[in-house]
């Protein structure tokens, strides 16, 4: 347990021994805790351990020990290996630039990969999804072998990180069943959404450095996956992303703050403002289309608004959206 700080089997026996002694203690007085070990081993593993600054020797004949405070014992040990990891980075970040300097050298078919089999797609998918480092940037369009009903683990870790993700849905990807506690959860935990009417494909850009997209088109992106490295097809596919992203319209779904439900009002302002159908909204909301329907008119009248366009501008200027 206690290896990863630098301390020996042996010396894992005494220190946990001595940890949950009450007292200061001698050799002897361990006893029954250092697993049978005789006392004059006990007695050199706990000058060992006075040695490095774990525990003190207190005066007088036997000699006690107590331990000293662990956070002050081994922030020198953990000091250290911050220093390790924070070299491990650089050296990790100087690979990756004579990587990334070896593609742009290479012969332009060898910058897209194919790679096939749902196993291996999937395995290659969650690879390079997790690797990010700056940015996820995603097209999210349908067709899905499966709707996700929760936000995806993965971009859920890598916001807590610190990775952006700005993902872009085509208005279809919005109006599947059962995709709202989704949508919702990635919203709350960071993501920045916006929608489009249509979108050119499923596509996952990761940082700078690739892109991944169906290798046929309206197919699942597990059946047959492109890797595209670092060139000018890779370019090309982050321009189309941010000249769409600027002409999409925000996503702002989120619980309420007071008991963590959903605010029907602003999901509904914001699906109407996505181009959903009062239909779909109502599928989305757990509500009859007629419900949404005067749900959207009594919206509307506290806005000032005549129309669903104006109440979308009405709520924008507002701070609803």
């Amino acid at each position: 347990m206690l290896e990863q700080l630098g301390l020996s089997d042996e010396e894992q026996i005494v220190y946990l021994a001595l940890l949950d002694h009450a007292r200061p203690a001698t050799a002897a007085e361990l006893g029954a805790g250092t697993a049978g070990l005789p006392p004059d081993a006990v007695e050199k593993l706990l000058d060992a351990l006075e040695r490095r600054g774990l525990a003190d020797r207190l005066p007088g004949e036997p000699p006690a020990y107590r331990l000293v405070d662990p956070a002050l014992a081994f922030a020198g040990t953990l000091a250290a290996r911050e220093r390790d990891l924070q070299r491990s980075r650089v050296l990790v970040d100087e690979l990756a630039v004579r990587h990334r300097r070896r593609h742009d050298a290479v012969e332009p078919g060898d910058l897209v990969e194919i790679v096939t089999g749902s196993e291996a797609t999937a395995r290659r998918l969650v690879d390079v999804y997790s690797s990010a480092r700056t940015q996820v940037r995603a097209m999210e369009r349908p067709p899905y072998g499966v709707v996700n009903s929760e936000p995806n683990p993965i971009e859920v870790e890598l916001l807590r990180a610190g990775v952006r993700h700005r993902v872009l849905y085509e208005q279809s990807a919005v109006d599947l069943p059962g995709r709202l506690h989704d949508l919702i959860g990635g919203i709350a935990a960071g993501e920045e959404a916006r929608v489009a009417p249509t979108l050119p494909a499923r596509m996952l850009l990761i940082d700078d450095r690739l892109a991944m997209l169906p290798a046929t088109a309206g197919a699942l992106i597990t059946d047959q996956l492109l890797v595209v490295h670092p060139g000018g097809l890779l370019d090309v596919l982050a321009e189309v992303f941010e000249e769409t992203w600027l002409r999409a319209m925000p996503l702002r779904l989120a619980p309420s703050d007071q008991d963590g439900q959903v605010d029907d009002d602003r999901v509904i302002l914001n699906l109407l403002a996505a181009g959903l159908t009062e239909q779909s909204i109502a599928r989305h909301v757990g509500a009859s289309q007629r419900t949404v329907q005067r749900r959207i008119k009594e919206i509307s009248g506290r806005l000032g608004a005549r129309t669903r366009f104006q109440a979308g501008l009405q709520a924008a200027r507002n701070g609803v959206l």
